[in-house]
């Protein structure tokens, strides 16, 4: 029997598309295996504040200043190998790679062209945020230019968070003060407006709503600046020298303040929090009378005039330093009351914060250091080391430190009950992630009550992550 031409032919065919889908299924399985495998490298901000630019170099305006701990994902690198683009809450911008820790695989960063150096890239640019009751200029950046720090002041009384979340759990309310500062350590926007991320004594770290703030000089004591608070609405201009970045088109409203950093032909020259500068009229604001802040302790200022130098050291308590300190290499990291995780945290603190070492823990893990919060333990796992460790001695007894209270943690949606019973009534529910105190439990544990933004209310055990010694809640109902 003789097979036709026609029939080889599309055989042929056959064998070829085969050969093609099975060529291509194999090409699209590696590829998604390459895909799988990179994990975009980041950058770790490894100094206590690190200014993030519109572009490569210092000639670039700052668009955000961050904390030391943070992790910034890596899109680019300029042709220096010094200078890289990284992803921030802003958008894009520029790192100088000397002040982080890199980590991941660079080898697939592509290059990317320095942008043009434009007045707005210079310059940096300011979002400005108006309550109806009174206005307040915000950016979502926290810049210290040379010894002129800036802080957030709070504008109205509210409930602080422990998430950038108006159903997160509150730490308390915090309330409008007239000589309050603190410090700014990171911004984020959520639920329609922005949130800070501020440090409270005696509070800890708290998120705080952002149209409820304004921007604040610390104009520390000894740094040799004043401030001014604005009597009535401001438009700073270009000024007698021409020197202002402002052209006058600008309103600040009354009660904003501003460093004064020069004076000329009767008027004032006046600095903002994104560095913008303008003048004034002496009767468009009050000179406001100097503060003292825990920011502020120990900070020490040095100026030059005719060629003597002059060292002034602001008030506050001298503390004699340690020959050892621990530089915070996270986010955020809680201080213990003693060498364990099992210890209740009595004070949480920002990414590259220095603390001094006091002590060690006979197992090397946990350290006992020195902060404006007193004395505590951190876990060395979470510090970079610096200094000589020699002569400061091994704590062997660590008194009887508070044990942590037992929390749950939630990390999906949960109903939250009146009793611990499914059919005995609802409260509400709790979406994740959120950590809440357990004030009681049933006798099997199944159940935990627990302390929320909207109540008391019971969860299943085995829907949550608990925390601590459950032996240390009372047990309630059966």
């Amino acid at each position: 029997m003789r097979l036709s031409k026609r029939f080889f032919g599309l055989v042929a065919f056959i064998v070829l598309l085969s050969a093609t889908i099975s060529s291509s299924a194999w090409a699209i399985e590696v590829e998604q295996g390459q895909q799988s495998r990179y994990v975009t490298p980041v950058l770790i901000v490894n100094v206590s504040f690190m200014n993030v630019r519109s572009g490569p170099g210092t000639e670039y305006g700052i668009i955000l200043t961050v904390p030391g701990g943070t992790e910034l994902p890596v899109l680019g690198v300029a042709r220096d190998l010094v200078w890289y683009q990284v992803s921030t809450i802003v958008g894009a911008g520029w790192v100088n790679v000397e002040n982080t820790i890199p980590r991941g695989n660079f080898s697939r960063v592509p290059y990317v062209a320095a942008p043009p150096l434009t007045v707005e890239n210079v310059i940096g640019t300011t979002t400005t945020t108006t309550t109806t009751t009174t206005s307040s200029t915000s950016t979502t950046r926290a810049v210290s230019i040379g010894e002129r720090d800036w802080g957030v002041g709070i504008l109205a009384s509210h409930f602080t968070r422990t998430q950038p979340d108006p159903n997160a759990v509150t730490l308390g309310e915090i309330m409008v003060d007239p000589n309050g500062i603190f410090p700014l350590l990171d911004a984020v926007g959520n639920a329609g407006f922005l949130w800070l991320k501020i440090d409270v004594p005696n509070l800890g770290i708290v998120w705080v709503e952002g149209p409820k703030t304004y921007f604040r000089p610390f104009a520390c004591p000894g740094s040799g600046y004043s401030v001014a608070i604005f009597n009535n609405t401001v438009y700073p201009n270009p000024g007698p020298d021409g020197s202002g970045t402002l052209d006058g088109s600008v309103p600040f409203a009354a009660g904003l303040e501003a460093y004064i950093i020069d004076t000329k032909s009767g008027f004032y020259k006046v600095e903002f929090q994104d560095g913008s500068t303008g003048w004034i009229r002496p009767e468009e604001f009050s000179t406001r009378p100097q503060l003292n802040s825990p920011y502020c302790d120990g900070r020490v200022t040095t100026s030059t005039t005719n060629g003597n130098t002059t060292t002034a050291t602001s008030t506050g308590p001298t503390v004699v330093r340690s020959a050892a300190r621990v530089i915070i290499n996270t986010g955020n990291l809680n201080v213990r009351s003693g060498p364990g995780s099992q210890y209740a945290s009595i004070a949480v603190v920002s990414g590259g914060t220095e603390l001094d070492v006091i002590g060690f823990a006979p197992d090397s893990v946990w350290y006992q250091v020195r902060g404006n919060f007193g004395v505590g333990w951190v876990n060395s796992e979470f510090t970079i080391f610096r200094g000589n460790g020699r002569g400061i001695p091994i704590i062997r007894d660590f008194g009887s430190p508070q044990l942590a209270r037992p929390s749950a943690t939630i990390t999906n949606a949960v109903t939250l009950y009146a009793a611990p019973n499914v059919t005995l009534g609802t409260i509400g529910a709790l979406s994740g992630p959120l950590e809440v105190f357990i004030v009681a439990r049933t006798a099997s544990s199944d159940w935990v009550q627990v302390e929320t933004a909207i109540g008391f209310g019971w969860v299943q055990s085995a829907l949550v992550r608990l925390n601590g010694d459950l032996t240390l809640v009372p047990v309630v109902g059966g």
